[in-house]
């Protein structure tokens, strides 16, 4: 079922922490966006905002894109539950791998803000992506 994402998930201005969080490597959201296929950049590298939330806010442009949360090695790497995340809808984050790729329709061009969250003992817990006002 999906659960309608409210509070830090969906800001698009939280504040980055100067702490790591629990995850150690960088995040990036990678996948099959126009401006890089599958290529870990800059614009799309995940900020830590606590709570075991990290954050990216991003243009998008509409269409479906195919993707993984990862770090630069591709370890570690998550997709989420079921494969699918529709935007606004918070879901299961899970253990990527190969050709385990999160399908998400991105309605219109505009800003998105991609969260996601880890257990203190760096356990995934939630994904969403939502779009910015």
């Amino acid at each position: 079922e999906a659960v309608s994402a409210t509070g830090l998930l969906t800001s698009c201005n939280a504040p980055t922490l100067e702490e790591r969080g629990p995850i150690r490597s960088s995040l990036f959201v990678i996948g099959t966006f126009p401006d890089g296929k599958w290529v870990h950049l800059e614009n799309r590298q995940f900020s830590y905002k606590g709570d075991g939330i990290y954050q990216v806010v991003s243009e998008e442009k509409a269409g479906t894109v195919n993707l993984q949360f990862a770090s630069m090695s591709w370890n570690p790497q998550f997709t989420v539950a079921g494969l699918k995340m529709d935007v606004g809808h918070e879901k299961e984050l899970k253990r990527g791998g190969f050709a385990k790729n999160t399908a998400v329709k991105i309605p219109e061009d505009g800003k998105y803000v991609w969260s996601v969250q880890f257990s203190k003992d760096q356990k995934p817990v939630k994904a969403m992506v939502a779009k910015c006002n």
